[in-house]
């Protein structure tokens, strides 16, 4: 939740782990050892699957430019101009970008992204009984898990155990989506707040599932600040000025988004008690993102524009759900760098670097391990 209370809190957060990130690693730690990664997920992971997906109907075009056009210069899929955070994450462990499951012809040497843009936690029946209407090519969690097994099979058959525990496997976020569908078919807060027992409930299973087949370190990211997406803001303005915190943020949404972060955490604690030799680590995006937006000019960020989207058109917020980015004619600003948000729900490049420094250097801490490449990865934090 952002409130004047938060913003402390999360700065002191960021300070111990920037920290932990730099200092010294005592003798009790050893490297990771991360060999390979695995992610599932939705947009805020996707690395191609959604655009080789039949069927699939995507507003936001990663297919077309600006897309990508930060780092690799073209589209690939990914929803931001550049790098998402699992880009990051590969380079933090010195491996390569992990290829969309379904890029034919790719190599999987160091692991697999199997996140889907519009990915959900549960299934489709799930929401369907509860009058939420998904889309038809909906990739939930328990499909994904599906296409792991399917690629393990293939690749190490019944002798997965020690690629799997030298790997990192990431699971989500998801949950985004799952709310999104309900804000915005009309589905009002406290009726929506009931769900996030299930949706907490099928990223356990999912995190069950990859333990049994022998994972050992986790990843497990809550969802962003709803409130602070341009998205949100545009779409659900309210006149009443105390509906919104100090940065800006609709407090509803980010209270919201805080309650689910705190169920997964109280998750995540029975399951370490129940598996206690594997790592299972809670990715901090919520607060990394509240992080930057506190203090915008401590990262090089632009104040003013600071819940602006920079690519798109129209408004306080610079989103309109009629012209996306991607579309024809929409415009983009001069430099992302100095922008958190890229299309309105989507982030740049230089966000995702900034939030990797802190869901990273927090990860390999809780791991109790020194960074592969060390500071030298994620330079100039």
């Amino acid at each position: 939740m952002a409130s004047l209370s938060l913003i402390p809190k999360v700065s002191l957060f960021c300070s111990l782990i920037t920290l932990a990130f730099f200092s010294s690693p005592s003798a009790a730690q050893i490297k990771c050892n991360i060999r390979s990664l695995y992610q599932l997920g939705d947009s805020l992971a996707d690395a191609g699957n959604v655009i080789r997906t039949p069927g699939a109907s995507i507003i936001f075009r990663a297919d077309k430019p600006p897309y990508g056009e930060t780092f690799f210069k073209r589209p690939t899929g990914r929803f931001s101009d550049g790098r998402i955070i699992i880009d990051y994450i590969s380079s933090a462990f010195n491996l390569s970008f992990l290829n969309a499951y379904l890029d034919t012809g790719a190599s999987f040497d160091q692991g697999v992204n199997f996140a889907v843009a519009g990915g959900t936690a549960l299934s489709t029946p799930f929401w369907t009984a509860r009058n939420i209407r998904l889309p038809a090519w909906n990739t939930p969690l328990p499909a994904q898990l599906n296409w792991f097994k399917s690629h393990l099979q293939s690749t190490c058959g019944s002798n997965c155990t020690q690629k799997l525990s030298n790997s990192l496997i990431v699971m989500g976020e998801f949950g985004g989506n799952d709310y999104y569908n309900c804000f915005f078919q009309n589905k009002k807060i406290p009726e929506i707040r009931t769900y996030v027992p299930y949706v907490v409930a099928g990223i356990i299973r999912g995190i069950k599932d990859v333990i049994q087949l022998g994972a050992t370190r986790v990843l497990v990211p809550g969802v962003y600040p709803f409130g602070c997406l341009p998205l949100y803001l545009t779409t659900f303005p309210d006149s009443n000025a105390s509906a919104y915190d100090q940065l800006g943020c609709l407090r509803n949404y980010n209270d919201f988004a805080s309650y689910h972060n705190r169920y997964l955490n109280r998750a995540l604690v029975n399951l370490r008690r129940e598996f206690p030799n594997v790592g299972i680590v809670y990715g901090g995006y919520y607060e990394a993102l509240l992080t930057l937006l506190a203090s915008p000019s401590s990262f090089g960020l632009n104040q003013s524009t600071l819940l602006s989207a920079c690519c798109g058109t129209g408004g306080q917020y610079n989103f309109n759900f009629r012209t996306v980015c991607g579309s024809a004619g929409v415009g983009v600003c001069s430099d992302p760098a100095k922008y958190v948000h890229w299309d309105g729900i989507h982030l740049t490049d230089e966000t995702h670097r900034r939030m990797t420094n802190i869901v990273v250097s927090d990860m390999i801490s809780k791991f109790g391990c020194t960074n592969i490449r060390d500071s030298a990865v994620l330079s100039s934090y």
